[in-house]
């Protein structure tokens, strides 16, 4: 094994990495609006409403996993993975 063939794999490797740590981030900011919203879910429920929605919370979060982005960025983790993946099999291979 070459070692520019190394290069190209440790490429390929973080090109995933880098992808999946793109879909953590939608996953974390969607996770962090869910957190809120059950924050004001629990000051609605214990009668300290201050201007707090949580619907409005709920459906921005719902909207973020919706996205035509958030769809994007899972097809490229997925992408970016299988790649790793097969390139590191063919290693294997060789």
């Amino acid at each position: 094994m070459g070692f520019t063939n190394l290069q190209q794999g440790t490429l390929i490797t973080r090109d995933a990495y880098v992808a999946l740590s793109e879909l953590k981030k939608l996953v974390d900011r969607a996770t962090e609006k869910i957190r809120v919203a059950e924050r004001e879910t629990v000051g609605v429920a214990i009668g300290r409403q201050e201007n707090d929605d949580p619907l409005t919370t709920l459906r921005d979060a719902v909207e973020a996993l919706q996205s035509p982005n958030f769809e994007a960025v899972v097809l490229s983790a997925r992408e970016k993975m299988q790649t790793a993946v097969d390139w590191h099999l063919r290693m294997q291979e060789a």
